[in-house]
């Protein structure tokens, strides 16, 4: 009787140890990425009081962009100034920027510092014309002002050269950053949403042994 009754004690225990595992499946929420776009950095400055009247102004390409001389010539005749032909220089590259201006002409002078302020000042220095003028043929026509435009200015805007925009390069970096960034939030939602595969693999797993 004792026996049977300590048996019986046994089959009861081994009953109430019997346990079930239930692994909870795992739940992950992923923010959508989110781009922010910069503003387009600008400075404000008060207006350049320029002279622009009085004396004609050639521009002399002495940059490696071809072209530029003309483009320059067409940004200086939107602010004012009174233009000639574009042309070429005969000085070579440069890369600091020139103005000449003809001593014979007294406007000649104030425009040639106006256009030195106007492409941003800095190293740009403003000398007496030489003769024959350095261009290709040596002339610039009625013009009492040359510009020898070099590779500081070539294809710059004048807002930019005057530092009231970001130069093109740094919006273009800034676009690039934020392209990067968008990438990088793409690449980390792929990442989370494996590891949410992998814990709901393992929780169906889980429960599978259970069962058995």
């Amino acid at each position: 009787m004792l026996l049977g009754a300590c048996g019986g004690d046994d089959d009861d225990a081994e009953a109430d140890s019997s346990t079930t595992t239930t692994v909870s499946g795992a739940t992950t929420t992923v923010a959508a990425p989110t781009t922010t776009t910069a503003p387009t950095t600008t400075t404000t400055l008060p207006p350049l009081d320029l002279v622009t009247e009085g004396a004609t102004v050639v521009v002399a390409n002495a940059s490696n962009i071809n072209g530029a001389a003309g483009r320059m010539t067409d940004a200086l005749a939107i602010v004012g100034f009174t233009t000639g032909d574009p042309t070429n220089s005969s000085e070579g590259q440069l890369e600091i920027t020139k103005i000449y201006y003809d001593p014979e002409n007294e406007n000649a002078q104030p425009v040639a510092d106006s256009l030195r302020e106007a492409l941003g000042g800095g190293d740009i220095e403003v000398l007496v014309l030489v003769v024959p003028a350095p261009t290709e043929n040596g002339e610039i026509g009625d013009a009492t002002v040359l510009v020898a435009m070099g590779n500081d200015t070539a294809d710059k805007s004048l807002d930019e050269l005057q530092g009231r925009t970001a130069p093109a390069d740094d919006t273009a970096d800034e676009a690039s950053s934020e392209e990067s960034s968008a990438e990088e939030s793409s690449a980390e939602e792929s990442s989370s949403e494996a590891s949410g595969d992998d814990a709901t693999t393992e929780a169906s797993s889980g429960e599978a042994s259970t069962d058995g």
